[in-house]
């Protein structure tokens, strides 16, 4: 037995898999570039009657014989109705249309006497007067591939020349493979008629399929006879295919045959690209020909930003590269560059995503790609005198804008359309802080070949590619330099002008992280009653916390006027920000730490953890309350206390997540097996300490990951001032390009569900209140190409 398909089975495939008349159309025009056709190929809608209007007369005729059926007409009512049906085709009828169709309708409205003739000799007229006709030169079909390839619903002979390229690695022969475009015809009409011919025929080879044919549901699809037959004598040294498709669908127009100019054949091949020549493509309505945009490249120049960039595949390991540059942002600033470097575990950490669970060896597989972003500040845009004023500088950005995927100089549909979001910029432009960075905003292209990337593979319906983990790889790359770019125009543009603070912004993250933090104190109270005093104490913290922001927050209101005063407020926005991020972090952290110990051991995991956690809340209210302009009781105390015994501390409270990811870690003493003595704020060192170790945990997790031998480990070595601190760990390190950047606030290369990119800044932050300063070692300990130590340097005067 096997299966047996119904007719109109083929019916509902084509409908299902080509979704709309431009990608008919467009899959139509790849047949000819496929083909080689040495003149490109010419497009013609031969349109007498618009679609909308033939099916209102169609539906006055109707109407008219229910009437009619129904006795509740006269013979002259009929005869004046058909009359005015008549008079409203008539007016219909395109002036542009070729003379014999119009000819063709009026004949059939003259000749009819009854309303079921003009209806039934007005859809003949329809059907043989309008059509869409495609014409190549290229290297055209002989019967046998009539019938061996063309009727073949996915005929598999362009993949198995695709899948030979891709195995020698050279340029892929087609731009389509999966043997289905030949249902486009479908779409658009229901009869198609093709002429074709190769170089050693003599004849024209002719193929008529009426659609509807296969629209009766008794029939199975071996019952709609399908044959080519011979036809006139061709051309002397003819090769080509013509494609004529009748009893059309849609409704054609020159407006919409403009539409389709413009929104899509000016962009089937790269507009970026500064070569002049491309596929030739005619389009032709009504014998008028319809101009295809080409893209006036001079207003790249004029971009306000830009980013271009590899991604690459080296001695088998990803990596990426790309350079930013800004222009004056309204702000008189000089341009500015930066240049992005990331290796493969970078890539590993930025593309992690629990939704999507990309495997490493994706980051391999998605093959190289480039782009070339422009990013236009649409309210700076002025007129060009290469292109005109501003109006019409501003049509022209909005035309090309956004982000197209080519394929070997073609395009993947529908990327880039001025609906589709594939690198979800408007989503995330709604919640951006700073610059808000849309699709509408961006000239730009990213690169892929069918032989270098060929898992990067279009739908069957030719919507985008199919979800694949080399498609996400590819999609979390870019959104990643876009997210640099956005915070590389941010950090530009607040040098250049005073920091404006969004208190009610700043305010609802607050309250979010303060929720967070209640819950996690809620649910320790519930679990460790002899510990409620300590927990008491810090509700008691949120209280003064919530009084110390009111104050912060009337204050600044007070002084918004205020040059000099909002200069020193600037930064309250982001403290703020940094402190209730930190307070949600160690209370969310202290609740994992009970749930990961044993019950035996929790009286003697209790008390370190809770220590910790008290010194951090103790700090970080003082910061807190220093940002208050009328608070004098706010200032950090200090105490003296010793270094490597509060680190070893802090390790105690991490024993549980320490054996569960295996780590090992170790204190080393450089001053004669004696403890380092700071005087300093302690809950500050808790901070620094604990936001590397958060860090290293998460980096040294990505490599256990990928190499099953690797036994992650921390090392920390205290010594004397100034070098009082070098914490060591062995995970995959940071590239030497991102040694300042890793410090700065909201930076991260880790996935963007855990970019927060506020650790190392606070960390920072704490060494420089005692005067001191942490980096990140040019010595490269762990791997040659990579940074893998921090050091804490601390004056003289506080160590001893």
């Amino acid at each position: 037995m096997v299966f047996r398909v119904a007719a109109r089975t083929l019916l509902e495939l084509g409908a299902d898999l080509i979704s709309s008349d431009a990608v008919a159309i467009y899959e139509l025009v790849k047949n000819g570039i496929d083909a080689r056709s040495t003149d490109g190929v010419t497009v013609e809608f031969s349109i007498a009657l618009p679609r909308r209007d033939y099916t209102d007369a169609l539906t006055r005729i109707s109407e008219l014989l229910q009437r009619q059926r129904q006795r509740n007409v006269t013979k002259d009512v009929v005869t004046a109705e058909m009359s005015d049906i008549k008079a409203f085709v008539r007016e219909r009828l395109l002036a542009s249309a070729p003379k014999e169709a119009r000819a063709r309708i009026q004949r059939a409205l003259d000749d009819a006497a009854t309303p079921e003739q003009m209806c039934a000799q007005l859809q003949q007229a329809y059907a043989l007067s309008n059509s869409i006709e495609f014409r190549d030169t290229g290297r055209g079909m002989s019967r046998g591939d009539l019938i061996d390839a063309y009727l073949v619903i996915g005929t598999p002979s362009r993949r198995r020349a695709i899948d030979d390229a891709i195995a020698l690695g050279s340029e892929a022969p087609f731009l389509g493979e999966k043997g289905i475009g030949r249902l486009s015809a479908m779409r658009l009409g229901s009869r198609v008629h093709i002429e074709t011919a190769t170089a050693d025929d003599t004849h024209l080879n002719v193929l008529d399929i009426d659609w509807s044919s296969f629209d009766d549901l008794d029939k199975l699809i071996d019952d709609v006879a399908v044959e080519p037959t011979k036809g006139l004598k061709k051309p002397a040294g003819y090769s080509g295919t013509t494609i004529r498709i009748t009893d059309l669908n849609g409704s054609w127009s020159p407006r919409a045959a403009r539409e389709i100019a413009k929104d899509q054949f000016a962009r089937l091949t790269d507009p970026l690209a500064k070569t002049k020549r491309r596929f030739r493509i005619v389009i032709l309505f009504n014998g008028e020909r319809i101009d295809i945009p080409r893209l006036d490249r001079t207003i790249l120049d004029y971009a306000h930003a830009r980013v271009t960039g590899t991604y690459e595949i080296k001695e088998g390991n990803a990596q990426l590269e790309a350079d930013l540059w800004c222009a004056d942002l309204g702000k008189r600033n000089a341009p500015e560059t930066r240049r992005i470097f990331l290796e493969q575990v970078d890539l590993r950490s930025i593309t992690d995503d629990p939704d999507t669970e990309i495997p490493a060896s994706a980051l391999r597989s998605v093959g190289p790609f480039t782009f070339e972003l422009y990013w236009f500040n649409r309210r700076l845009l002025h007129g060009i005198d290469a292109i005109g004023d501003r109006s019409r500088v501003l049509e022209l950005q909005r035309q090309w804008s956004g982000i197209m995927l080519f394929r070997d100089g073609y395009r993947v549909f529908p990327y880039g359309d001025e609906r589709d979001d594939w690198l979800g910029l408007d989503r995330t432009a709604l919640g951006a802080k700073g610059y808000k960075l849309n699709k509408l905003q961006f000239i730009g292209r990213v690169l892929i070949s069918r032989t270098l990337n060929p898992q990067l593979i279009d739908q069957t319906s030719r919507e985008g590619l199919t979800d694949r983990p080399e498609k996400f790889v590819l999609i979390e790359t870019m959104q990643y330099v876009i997210d640099r770019l956005r915070t590389f125009l941010d950090e530009v543009d607040a040098r250049q002008r005073h920091v404006d603070i969004d208190l009610e912004a700043t305010e609802k993250r607050v309250e979010g992280l303060e929720k967070r933090a209640r819950a996690s104190i809620r649910e320790l109270e519930k679990r460790h009653r002899d510990e409620r005093p300590k927990l008491q104490e810090l509700l008691e913290m949120f209280a003064e916390l919530q009084i110390a922001f009111a104050r912060a927050k009337a204050r600044t209101v007070e002084v918004e006027n205020e040059r000099d005063r909002m200069i020193q407020l600037a930064g309250i926005g982001l403290m703020l920000e940094v402190v209730a991020h930190e307070l949600a972090r160690s209370t969310e952290y202290t609740l994992r730490m009970l749930d990961d110990s044993l019950p035996a051991q929790l009286p003697a995991d209790i008390a370190p953890v809770f220590r910790t956690l008290r010194d951090e809340m103790k700090t970080m209210n003082k910061r807190l309350r220093v940002l208050d302009p009328l608070s004098v009781s706010g200032r950090q105390r200090k105490e003296t206390f010793g270094l490597a015994a509060l680190i070893r501390e802090i390790f105690e409270g991490h024993a549980a997540q320490f054996r569960r990811h295996h780590i090992k870690t170790e204190v080393r003493l450089t001053t004669d097996d004696k403890d380092v003595r700071v005087h300093g704020v302690r809950g500050m060192f808790v901070q620094i300490v604990e936001n590397l170790i958060q860090n290293s945990v998460y980096w040294m997790d990505l490599r256990r990951a990928d190499e099953d031998d690797y036994v992650p480990r921390i090392t920390i070595t205290i010594g004397a001032a100034p070098t009082v601190m070098e914490f060591t760990d062995n995970g995959p390190g940071v590239q030497p390009s991102l040694q300042q950047e890793v410090f700065r606030p909201f930076f991260s290369t880790k996935g963007k569900t855990r970019r927060q990119g506020l650790g190392l800044y606070i960390a920072r932050d704490c060494a420089t209140y005692h005067g001191g300063q942490l980096y990140l070692s040019d010595e490269r300990r762990v791997h040659r190409g990579r940074l893998n130590t921090f050091v804490l340097e601390l004056p003289s005067d506080l160590v001893s």
